[in-house]
């Protein structure tokens, strides 16, 4: 796909056609761009949802099963099952922070019980 502020090159061309070959849906290789895009500064969000007509709720779905898929891998290679609760805890109320903090009157309590549980996890009150 070609867009006015997009200057693509033959990578990624290359790119396009190794994502079509993978087993990643149409709507995920979509998300992805649009991730990428808005990461390496070519559009906001809004512009990247519309110019590959992805909605919101499929983006932050995207987004959301490859923060659990990447959450997954840290615990599989973690040698510390504790630390590894306690980093995905504390990944869990930044996101919360991010997405939610502003519009949810009851943010802070909710950072401050994800706090809590973490210092539980990490004193051995609570086993994981």
């Amino acid at each position: 796909m070609q867009l006015d502020k997009s200057k693509l090159k033959e990578e990624a061309y290359i790119g396009e056609e190794l994502m079509e070959d993978s087993n990643m849906s149409k709507l995920d290789r979509k998300c992805f761009v649009v991730r990428q895009t808005v990461a390496d500064g070519d559009f906001t969000l809004e512009e990247a949802l519309n110019a590959y007509e992805v909605s919101r709720e499929d983006f932050y779905n995207y987004i959301s099963q490859q923060v659990a898929s990447e959450i997954n891998v840290f615990f599989s290679n973690s040698s510390s099952h504790v630390l590894a609760v306690t980093a995905s805890i504390a990944v869990i109320g930044e996101l919360y922070k991010v997405f939610l903090g502003n519009v949810d009157p009851q943010a802070q309590i909710f950072q401050d019980h994800l706090h809590s549980l973490s210092q539980a996890i990490s004193s051995g009150k609570v086993a994981v």
